[in-house]
Order: C-alpha cells, then sequence, then structure tokens
C-alpha cells in the first residue's frame, strides 16, 4: 500500500512538472541554452571561461548588448523591429568623439546623442504609423541614412578610424558596468509590468485592432515606445565607445541582428504579445554574449562563428514562429 502512495506522489509530481514545461516552453528553453553554453564552454574553453580577464571582457560586452536589448523589448513587444540600431550606434559613437575632441566634454556629447536618438525614435514610431508602413520599412529607411552617414563622417577625417583620448575607465570598472545594468533594468521592468507602457506595448503586440478599440491611443504609445528604446541606445552606445575609444565604418554593424538574436534566444516571440518578458533580455543578452565569447575561446574560427550564429538564428526563429502565418512582424 505504502508503494502504491509513493508510486501515486511520483506521477502527480511527473504530471505537474510536464504541464509546467507545456506551458512554459520559451522559459525552460531560454534557461537551458544559458546553462548548456556555462557547461559547454568551460569544458571546450579548459576553463578559461572563467579567466579574471576573460570575465571582465564577457561583462563588458553583455553591458551593451543587455542595455540595448532591455530598450528593443518596448519596440519588439509589439510585433515591431528596428533594424536601424547598428548603423546608429556607429553613428553616436563618432558623433561624442567629434565632441569630445572638440570640447573635452563628454556630457555635452551624451545629451546630443540622447536628443538625436529620441528624435529618430519618434520619426521611426511616427512615420511608420501615420504612412502605414511596416516598421522594417522605416527602419531599413534610417539604417541606409545613417550607414551613409557614418561612412561620411569616417571619409572626412581622411582615416579608416576615428578615436578620443578621453579616459573612459571609469565606465569599464565592473561595480560601474554591474551597477548601470541592474539600474537599467529596474526601470525597464517596472515601466514594463506596472504602467501604461508596458501593458499596452503587449497589448499592441497582442491584438492591435482590439487595443485601440479599447479606447488605447496606439500610435502615441508606439512612439513613446520608439523613443524608450532610444535612451537605451543612447546609454549603449556610450559603454560601447568606453569598451573601444574608437570607430570607424563599421562599427556597431551588426547590433541590429545581435540583439534580435539576443532577445530570441531568451524566449522573446517576434510576434510581440503577452509572451513578451524582461527576462528575455536578460537571458537572451547573456547566452548571445556567452555564445560569441565561448566560441572564439574554444579555438572556432572567425568565420564559422558567424556561420554557426546564423543556423541558431534561423533554427530559433523558425521554431519561436511555428504557429504563425509569417516569420517576420509587422
Amino acid at each position: 500500500m505504502e508503494e502504491i502512495k509513493k508510486e501515486s506522489k511520483f506521477k502527480k509530481i511527473l504530471s505537474a512538472v510536464t504541464t509546467y514545461i507545456r506551458g512554459h516552453v520559451s522559459d525552460v528553453a531560454s534557461y537551458a541554452g544559458l546553462v548548456l553554453c556555462l557547461i559547454v564552454f568551460t569544458i571546450t574553453s579548459n576553463g578559461r571561461l572563467w579567466s579574471t580577464y576573460n570575465v571582465s571582457v564577457l561583462l563588458e560586452s553583455v553591458c551593451v548588448y543587455m542595455i540595448v536589448s532591455l530598450g528593443a523589448l518596448f519596440v519588439y513587444a509589439m510585433g515591431y523591429m528596428d533594424i536601424s540600431v547598428g548603423a546608429q550606434m556607429g553613428v553616436y559613437c563618432l558623433l561624442m568623439i567629434f565632441i569630445i575632441n572638440a570640447t573635452g566634454s563628454l556630457l555635452l556629447g551624451f545629451f546630443v546623442m540622447l536628443v538625436l536618438t529620441l528624435l529618430c525614435g519618434a520619426f521611426n514610431g511616427a512615420v511608420a504609423v501615420w504612412l502605414k508602413l511596416p516598421s522594417i520599412v522605416t527602419s531599413l529607411f534610417l539604417m541606409f541614412l545613417f550607414g551613409g552617414i557614418q561612412y561620411l563622417m569616417v571619409e572626412s577625417t581622411g582615416s579608416s578610424i576615428v578615436s578620443t583620448d578621453y579616459d573612459f575607465s571609469i565606465f569599464l570598472e565592473p561595480w560601474v558596468i554591474i551597477l548601470s545594468i541592474v539600474v537599467v533594468a529596474g526601470v525597464v521592468f517596472y515601466l514594463f509590468n506596472y504602467t501604461k507602457l508596458g501593458k499596452y506595448t503587449r497589448g499592441i503586440g497582442a491584438n492591435e485592432l482590439t487595443t485601440a478599440q479599447c479606447g488605447v491611443n496606439t500610435t502615441k504609445w508606439k512612439v513613446i515606445a520608439y523613443m524608450a528604446f532610444g535612451v537605451c541606445v543612447a546609454i549603449g552606445s556610450l559603454f560601447l565607445l568606453a569598451r573601444t575609444g574608437s570607430a570607424g565604418k563599421g562599427t556597431a554593424s551588426s547590433y541590429a541582428m545581435d540583439v534580435m538574436l539576443a532577445l530570441i534566444l531568451g524566449g522573446m516571440p517576434l510576434s510581440g504579445g503577452m509572451k513578451a518578458k524582461v527576462r528575455c533580455a536578460l537571458v537572451g543578452s547573456f547566452t548571445y554574449s556567452l555564445l560569441s565569447n565561448g566560441l572564439i575561446l574554444s579555438g572556432v574560427d572567425t568565420t564559422l562563428v558567424y556561420f554557426i550564429k546564423a543556423i541558431i538564428f534561423m533554427i530559433v526563429v523558425i521554431l519561436s514562429c511555428r504557429d504563425r502565418s509569417g516569420l517576420l512582424p509587422r
């Protein structure tokens, strides 16, 4: 009798676990992916993954991806995307360098960059709504525009790289990086879960028509969402410049796809909606940075690293959209 009771209890526990996993497939998969990366790269790198130097490099990389991804959360929650973020960050880094070299003021450079990110966010959101264009169209326009500006800015110097002697060492201190991540994540968590901004952006992603019929000014909140993304892009650009101290024609060019991949690795559905969560940006950014860093430490050729990322991107996108009519968001 006692054995029967134990067997019945075990079946109940197994059933509860199975039910939870089925209802939280993306959550379980994202955490499992992170743990798998930690185990695999710890072994294949012969422990170098946890060296003091590599941990600091990994932390600096995670900081930029995580801050930008946290901002992108508002846009992706609506089922939209912004593929111009990489080109924008490249221009912002160059602009900060020019201002710092001319005036010696980092604060002025960051303020100008912040204003530009807010204006670009407002433009991206408003034009897409007013002209009834898919978000990818306006972001494509900004990507080409900023790509051209970035090229002209570098060419005007007569060199392929523009640098500054400004001391960014304070921004590379581990406690500053961790504090910045915590503060940005805390603010985004509050806005996303306890304010209208998070509620309405998720509502737009779940069903924009229903959200509008409930009396929500969807145009207004789309613009605000893109502007919130812009603020995080500005902060991320500052930490990116602090890492390199220079910028060129290709600076940050891959960040648009990197941020997208980081989010979907964290379990973010490209269709947006109520399944969008802050942890998608946190877990996904760490997983992506770990993947990039671990592959190189494990001796994988640089060309193959990009190939592996492309394969992972296709697999995750297809799996995350398997019940949808299309692969790309609106």
